[in-house]
């Protein structure tokens, strides 16, 4: 009777303790490991706690009926063991998360599971007049306390959650569930925490299994380590990159995520003007560098190594590293200037030789500026390969050797053609002058022929040492280019041909011409060869018609290839009625001495249409002609308009 009593007094006891206690049984007896548990007895406190009743547990496993995994794991350890284990775990009941102290021990051929409310020490409640320790004093600080917690995680930048491992019956962490997260993350989610939390990270966002954050979370619970991480997740359509920080508390993790979008962005931006620096630096044939100038240290660009014929990287950065490309010829000016630079912080630019992987000897060209950044002198600047560019400038500077050369044969010629030749010819015609005079009428016909032979031949031959002056000289003119009205130009040289035009009854019709920049004296015997030459050029019988047209075209919309597409041109036609050419003439008109008829038909040097071609090249534009044999030329002249 008395043990029937007992037993009644400390089941009583038991069941009305504030404690959890529960006995479990393994379901392999004498087993030493295993995967399920059956509850053996339950006292009322932990069928509240794991919500449950006794009756309904009959034949239903410890995992059944409770959610906490870990427990498994560790009842399986108690049970090899024999010692004792314990842990925390952190429970949201209404608005509050509680800390309850689990216990497991060895009992009988079973296990015993403890779990107790760890209640907080509570301080002195100023606000309130409650005395220390009381109902009301404690109640007030947890509500304090609670809301003040709240707060700070909810002010947080970071978004703050708290993980709970979910295992499988292999003893695999297959999931985490949400215990609880601050309000940031509702904030980039669109969502409330009291919807997220609950759920586990795979029924909240699935894609954690794929994109790696689950094993890694995995990874860190079980081996304890800290994990971070940066990975990419899409709310409401909307790309979120978040950085975490997962550290291990207690039984499950506390994650730390900052959102670092913005960052993201930055960086892709920043990767895309890296690339296309890179792709331009490659076009351009440059490259660039920074160099910290109290370490000796030089970042180069990819194209730089490219420049030297090396990959990316494939030489070290050092200043030094360098100097061994170099021309030794070079190595002290190089190190010069550095150095001045390196001193005084002032520019340096610079060309210098360097030897590629290949061997090859190419000519560079960098230039730096310097400047300070926390404390420390940097010089950034660039490095090009300028080997064309000075090979085309030795060739340039042979050119312009010939040049010279070739213009002083041509003063020379100058002098011989203005003095040295005309001088005898000056006594040619003086004497054959005087020979015509005395002998007149006692020299035979056909010593007279003679005679007139050599004052024509004298007469030609001035005419062409003058035209070949003129050829020469079209460049030499000291004169500057000014507003010229070509209508002025005209009416000169019409007056000065006039006798010529009355003698041949010839019509010349012009319209009003446009404005240009040019040399008026220039464009004067421009004309004037022009129109002597249809002068000249007539047919017989026929009353020489001379039209000049003006007008203004764009460089774009004419056919002459030489032209330039954004330039406006004057535009002039010289249209005559007279013998014209045969087409196969009309690129071979204008060279020097090219006449298309013989001397006793049509006088002339063969040099006024050349002359007509280097003034118009002088003024930097273009002359064409055309014709047709027995119908008449036309010679075109496009000149840069002021407009």
């Amino acid at each position: 009777m008395m043990n029937t009593v007992a037993d009644d007094f400390f089941k009583k006891i038991v069941d009305d303790a504030n404690t959890a206690v529960l006995y479990a049984e393994p379901s392999v007896p004498n087993s030493l490991s295993t995967k399920e548990y059956f509850v053996k007895y339950a006292n009322q406190s932990a069928q509240n706690f794991f919500s449950f009743s006794f009756e309904s547990i009959e034949k239903k496993s410890l995992g059944e009926l409770v959610n906490y995994d870990e427990i498994i794991i560790l009842a399986n350890k108690v049970l090899e063991t024999g010692e004792e284990d314990n842990f925390n775990i952190i429970v949201k009941e209404e608005d509050n998360l509680l800390s309850y102290q689990v216990r497991i021990n060895s009992f009988d051929t079973g296990l015993l599971f403890t779990l107790t409310l760890v209640k907080p020490n509570f301080i002195n409640d100023k606000e309130s007049k409650a005395p220390l320790g009381s109902l009301e004093s404690r109640k007030r600080e947890l509500e304090i306390s609670n809301l003040f917690g709240i707060r700070v995680l909810d002010s947080n930048d970071s978004i703050i959650c708290y993980l709970k491992p979910i295992f499988n019956k292999k003893g695999d962490v297959e999931d985490f569930r949400i215990d609880y997260i601050n309000n940031r993350m509702g904030e980039i989610a669109n969502e409330e925490s009291a919807f997220i939390e609950g759920q586990t990270i795979l029924e909240y966002y699935p894609n954690n299994a794929e994109n790696g954050v689950l094993e890694i979370l995995a990874d860190g619970y079980l081996s304890g380590e800290n994990k971070e991480y940066t990975k990419e997740f899409i709310f409401d359509e909307e790309s979120v990159w978040l950085t975490t920080r997962a550290v291990k508390m207690n039984d499950g993790l506390i994650l730390f995520s900052k959102d670092v979008t913005q960052e993201k962005t930055y960086e892709a931006q920043l990767f895309i003007q890296n690339r296309l620096l890179s792709e331009a630096e490659h076009v351009a044939n440059i490259g660039s560098f920074r160099w910290n100038l109290a370490k000796e240290e030089i970042k180069y660009s990819d194209n730089v190594y490219r420049l030297f014929g090396y990959d990316p990287k494939e030489f070290d950065d050092k200043y030094d590293r360098l100097l061994t490309f170099l021309h030794p010829n070079d190595l002290h000016k190089v190190k010069s200037s550095f150095k001045e630079a390196k001193k005084n912080k002032t520019k340096s630019d610079l060309v210098f030789r360097v030897y590629t992987k290949s061997n090859e000897l190419k000519y560079m060209n960098t230039i730096g500026e310097c400047y300070q950044k926390e404390g420390n002198w940097y010089m950034v600047g660039v490095i090009r390969d300028v080997t064309k560019q000075i090979e085309a400038e030795s060739i340039l500077q042979i050119k312009n050797t010939e040049l010279k050369r070739t213009n002083a044969d041509l003063e020379a010629f100058n002098r011989v053609a203005s003095h040295d030749l005309q001088e005898p010819l000056r006594k040619i015609q003086m004497f054959v002058s005087r020979l015509d005079e005395e002998e007149e009428g006692r020299l035979s016909n056909r010593s007279q022929g003679y005679l007139s032979k050599i004052k024509y031949s004298s007469d030609r031959m001035r005419n062409l040492i003058n035209n070949l002056l003129s050829y020469s000289k079209i460049d030499e003119v000291g004169e500057q280019p000014r507003r010229v009205d070509l209508n002025d130009v005209l009416n000169n040289v019409l007056e000065d041909l006039g006798e010529r035009i009355n003698d041949l009854d010839a019509k010349v019709v012009s319209v009003s011409l446009p404005v240009v920049n040019g040399i008026q004296f220039q464009l004067e015997q421009l004309f004037a060869n022009l129109i002597g030459n249809s002068l000249k050029y007539v047919k017989e019988d026929v009353q020489p018609n001379i039209q000049i047209k003006g007008s203004i075209v764009s460089g774009d919309k004419s056919s002459v290839e030489s032209l330039l597409p954004n330039i406006n041109y004057v535009k002039l036609q010289f249209i005559d009625n007279g013998i014209g050419f045969e087409k196969k003439y009309q690129e071979k008109i204008f060279e020097i001495f090219q006449r298309l008829h013989g001397k006793t038909e049509f006088s002339g040097t063969g040099l006024g249409l050349s002359i007509c071609k280097k003034i118009v090249q002088s003024h930097n534009g273009t002359i064409t002609a055309k014709g047709e044999l027995g119908k008449g030329a036309e010679f075109t002249v496009y000149l840069p308009t002021l407009l």
